[in-house]
């Protein structure tokens, strides 16, 4: 990435909301996901490998800064997902058939929609 990219990536994340920041971190972890097929498909095994570890690091991510004290039930339901998300993650890795995160891809498009709403309805 590009010293400009690079910048213009931390602006972006510095001035965005919370929510903002929660939407663009599904779309990392969406965009991770995609190209790990990709790589899969391709025989690229360490790119695979990276784009797992990626998103996989993401989700854990989203999961660790759940507020279970502000909001209990929907930080248990959000827990859940993402527990999911991260087995599918780990079974691909494990096995080596990056179609296992298809599920997971599912899941966390469905996250991205209802965050996106929830951002733009904010703004």
């Amino acid at each position: 990435m590009s010293f400009a990219a690079l910048q213009y990536q931390s602006a972006r994340v510095s001035t965005a909301s919370p929510v903002q920041v929660v939407v663009s971190l599904y779309e990392g972890a969406i965009r991770f996901l995609k190209e790990a097929m990709v790589h899969e498909q391709a025989r690229d095994l360490g790119r695979r490998g990276m784009a797992l570890s990626r998103a996989h690091a993401i989700v854990s991510e989203l999961r660790a800064t759940l507020d279970h004290e502000r909001a209990p039930e929907m930080s248990q339901q959000l827990d859940g997902l993402y527990e999911f998300a991260l087995d599918r993650i780990n079974v691909a890795a494990r096995t080596g058939d990056a179609t296992q995160v298809e599920p997971a891809l599912r899941v966390l498009a469905s996250l991205h929609s209802a965050w996106s709403e929830i951002s733009r309805r904010a703004a």
